[in-house]
């Protein structure tokens, strides 16, 4: 019967991902060829794209710019912004209700996402790249990069909490746009102490305003674009109409947007990249770690955590129970005895029941009375938390890569890697993910 459910979840997961999602990896090697191509064999293509004279905004050229923006507005208009100012109804879990009810489960998020994540990658780029710079300070910067977009529909195959993937995903998009400027200043010059040699008599406080300047315009502007089009849709047409008829005419044009900018890329840098190549796929090795250890970490860290914080709920649930049903000299007694014991008793956990010992096979229950099984972990906050902690915003990284370093750098090759990779690599433990959740027990599936 297990293995009925499973096979049918596997086709499901396939089945629920759109064509051009699972064309993604094939799509960007196309366009990887396409524009080494077009570099080797009509050369004058360079000075077309690399023109920069006319942006005032930034040191990229209009065309990448334009490219860059169009791709990151699509999944800025997925996210529901308006849980934030929507008021509780009875329910209906909303607003700063929602926040209430998962603060464990944020304050988790935000150490993996901004303390664990980048730290993990800068180590893996530091152990895998030690003699490639440029690459290695481009792969940095994708773990810099907290996912705001795809983690919402790997959440959405792998059966994750809605609810929490839509508030991290808010908590994430507005904490970029403060810490990534920061963060690129301290990963990858005051940490490494290295020197800025992209530029010309350019410190530290130069180099930070000008992240934070591309990140205003690479992020703020698709943000500003995304709550608008969300905002203006909702008030005019509804939601309904604007996730049926609106959303699937936008989404296409994330895709193009990537594509497009690829494409741009390797004709600026297409001819030195084929002598390269050897170099530049050793990026591959951090990423593939990265994505590998950070959710598998996560998924039964927090499986761990969740049945900890879960069980022992049930614990104190019973005893309150108990001792309302009491007499109150006995009560009295109780409440003196545990006061004296502290924690609760092993004897007494082993005698809660938490709905599941009906569906445990023998060897299973034995683990469930020396509380092995974990039985009362939530599978959808854990899996949440796994796609949220192990993926990344490429568009992000991609994007500040070449207002930093131009678009023919070593620095944007290695961001190129991060989609490349993560698509296949978070397609596969979508899968995963739906195994587990057939093969392990949990408290909600």
């Amino acid at each position: 019967m297990a293995s009925t459910s499973l096979k049918r979840d596997l086709r499901l997961v396939f089945k629920e991902m759109s064509l051009f999602d699972k064309l993604l990896p094939l799509l960007i090697i196309l366009s990887v060829v396409v524009g080494v191509i077009i570099s080797v064999y009509a050369p004058q293509a360079q000075s077309i794209f690399n023109n920069t004279n006319n942006n005032k905004l930034t040191s990229v050229s209009i065309q990448l710019t334009i490219g860059l923006i169009i791709m990151m507005i699509p999944p800025l208009c997925k996210i529901e912004y308006e849980q934030l100012i929507t008021t509780t109804k009875s329910n209906n879990k909303r607003g700063l209700y929602l926040f209430a009810q998962h603060w464990r489960e944020i304050a988790v998020s935000l150490a993996l996402n901004w303390i664990v994540g980048p730290f993990l990658m800068f180590g893996l780029a530091w152990a895998t790249l030690f003699n490639e710079k440029e690459y290695r300070t481009g792969i940095i910067m994708i773990g810099m990069a907290r996912c705001i977009a795809m983690v919402l529909i790997w959440n959405q195959l792998a059966l994750g909490s809605n609810d929490l993937c839509a508030i991290l995903v808010i908590i994430n998009s507005v904490l970029q746009i403060v810490l990534y400027a920061p963060y690129q200043v301290l990963f990858c010059y005051i940490i490494t102490d290295e020197s800025i040699d992209f530029a010309n008599n350019l410190n530290m406080s130069d180099l930070f305003v000008l992240v934070l300047k591309n990140i205003g315009v690479f992020l703020g502007i698709p943000l500003a674009s995304g709550i608008s089009i969300r905002t203006i849709a909702l008030l005019t047409i509804g939601e309904g109409k604007f996730n049926t008829k609106v959303l699937p005419w936008i989404n296409p044009w994330a895709l193009i947007g990537l594509l497009y900018t690829i494409i741009i890329i390797f004709i600026s840098k297409g001819d030195s990249f084929l002598h390269e190549i050897g170099e530049s796929l050793k990026c591959l090795i951090p990423l593939c770690f990265y994505f590998l250890v950070m959710w598998l970490g996560t998924f039964f860290g927090f499986r761990y955590y969740s049945n900890y914080i879960n069980y022992n709920r049930l614990v104190k649930e019973h005893e309150k129970s108990a001792i309302e049903m009491m007499t109150p000299n006995t009560r009295a007694v109780v409440m003196t005895e545990e006061e004296e014991e502290g924690d609760s008793s092993e004897s007494t956990k082993l005698l809660i029941k938490c709905g599941c010992e009906e569906k445990l096979s023998c060897h299973q229950l034995e683990q469930h009375h020396q509380g092995k099984l974990q039985c009362n972990a939530n599978y959808s906050s854990t899996v949440t938390q796994a796609f949220t902690s192990s993926s990344n915003n490429f568009e992000l990284s991609l994007a500040i890569a070449i207002a930093l370093y131009g678009e023919g750098s070593k620095q944007v090759i290695a961001a190129v890697y991060g989609p490349l990779l993560e698509v296949p690599i978070l397609l596969l433990l979508t899968v995963v993910a739906r195994y587990f959740r057939v093969k392990l027990v949990w408290g909600d599936a």
